[in-house]
């Protein structure tokens, strides 16, 4: 019959046991629930086929078989919401349309080139939502040229940020620095020139 110390040191060493389990799996299920939110949003901007028929996308016959976004988020310097008249107003004047609840820019042929979003789920901008992130996504692989596509969205982000008094963060939401701007323009001009051997294959 064990005593009492026996039965506390037993009830201690399975209460230690769990508390270190917590501690090791709470990391792993943080991170796969702020990548599940992230994934959410970026399906949420392209996944839809009729969706990308109706923006003048490519044949909608066409299977869209590879994928590459680059996603650039715009923060409240002071995380209060955005003024969502004075947002709505600025996409307006940078010529971007107004799409199904989100903002799509085109080049001069109406192709598109990126989209913008409330970084908040469900993602939509409308005169009622209340965000203080705004969710900038380009795929390259949608695009004619993926380096000049990434510049324009970038300025377009500065521009932007600039008016909001935002922050230019990537897609983890960190502060955007010249390492990473030159690594996402090493990965549009990868993805030009890989599509450019394959224009060329083809024909």
């Amino acid at each position: 019959m064990p005593n009492n110390i026996q039965i506390i040191l037993v009830v201690g060493a399975s209460v230690l046991f769990l508390i270190i389990l917590y501690f090791f799996f709470k990391p792993v299920f943080t991170r796969k629930l702020i990548q599940n939110s992230l994934d959410d949003s970026q399906s949420m901007l392209f996944e839809d086929r009729v969706e990308q028929g109706t923006l003048g996308f490519e044949d909608t016959d066409d299977e869209i078989e590879e994928q590459e976004l680059i996603i650039l988020n715009l923060v409240s310097m002071d995380k209060s919401n955005f003024e969502m008249s004075q947002v709505l107003t600025l996409l307006k004047n940078l010529d971007a349309k107004y799409i199904n609840g989100f903002f799509s820019y085109r080049d001069l042929n109406g192709r598109e080139v990126y989209r913008i979003a409330s970084g908040i789920n469900p993602g939509l901008l409308e005169s009622s939502t209340q965000t203080h992130v705004l969710l900038m996504a380009l795929d390259l692989y949608q695009v004619t040229d993926p380096q000049k596509a990434f510049e324009i969205m970038l300025e377009s982000a500065s521009n932007i940020a600039e008016r909001l008094h935002a922050s230019i963060c990537d897609s983890a939401r960190a502060p955007l620095t010249k390492q990473m701007i030159e690594h996402l323009k090493s990965s549009a001009q990868e993805i030009g020139h890989v599509r450019s051997m394959k224009s060329i294959s083809a024909r």
